[in-house]
């Protein structure tokens, strides 16, 4: 079932009970102007017209509820009626029928509470408040997993620079500080920078670390320059 009878269902459900209301019911499904005589009757009266002529898509990129009507006239008279909700209606014409529309989800939700529509209003706010989640979760995951590649780059360069110089013959040459630093990445070559600095036998902060494992980077640029 579309989302556009799911949301007719309830509104059929939804029966006036003041005769003023059916009767701006019926005025609006039969799409033909009304009197107005309590405050509840624009709504029932708009109820009317999307029962006869309206639709919404699900909610998502493409959210949007319009009227397909038949005649300018009424489409004129239609906009101004909603128009006088504050909800801003837009205007179109599609397969040369003028349509009226709403793409603002804020509006959407409006205009359907306004007609008796909650269910498919608060059905639309879980399926925001889901979509947020999801983003949010997407954003994070995506920000861990390019943590995770500069981290893994990070570690390889510095492997391949301490294995440069290891080849070289020169990691005795190498200050004691500098000597445990690539030990203990060549032993454990994917572990972050703040796991490494537990390792250490005298305390460490992770700029110290990282400003260690620079120079080591610096020593192999050096000694492969000099073959």
């Amino acid at each position: 079932m579309s989302f556009t009878s799911q949301i007719k269902d309830q509104l059929v459900e939804s029966i006036p009970k003041k005769d003023c209301c059916k009767e701006s019911l019926t005025a609006g499904f039969e799409m033909v102007p009304f009197e107005q005589r309590c405050d509840k009757d624009i709504g029932c009266y708009l109820r009317g017209v999307f029962l006869k002529c309206g639709n919404v898509t699900s909610p998502g990129r493409n959210f949007m509820l319009s009227f397909t009507l038949q005649s300018e006239e009424y489409a004129d008279y239609l906009f101004e009626l909603l128009d006088s909700t504050g909800t801003e209606p837009k205007r179109s014409t599609r397969k040369g029928k003028p349509v009226i529309y709403y793409k603002a989800s804020e509006s959407i939700e409006d205009i359907l509470s306004f007609i008796g529509g909650t269910k498919a209003v608060l059905k639309i706010i879980s399926e925001k408040v889901m979509s947020d989640v999801r983003n949010n979760a997407n954003r994070i995951c995506n920000a861990e997993t390019a943590n995770l590649d500069r981290t893994a780059r990070a570690a390889a360069e510095q492997c391949e620079a301490i294995k440069l110089i290891v080849d070289l013959g020169a990691m005795h040459n190498l200050p004691q500080e500098l000597r445990e630093c690539a030990e203990l990445r060549l032993a454990n070559p994917d572990m972050s920078l703040a796991q490494l600095r537990e390792l250490f036998r005298e305390p460490v902060s992770k700029s110290g670390i990282n400003h260690r494992f620079k120079k080591l980077i610096q020593i192999a640029e050096t000694l492969k320059n000099l073959q």
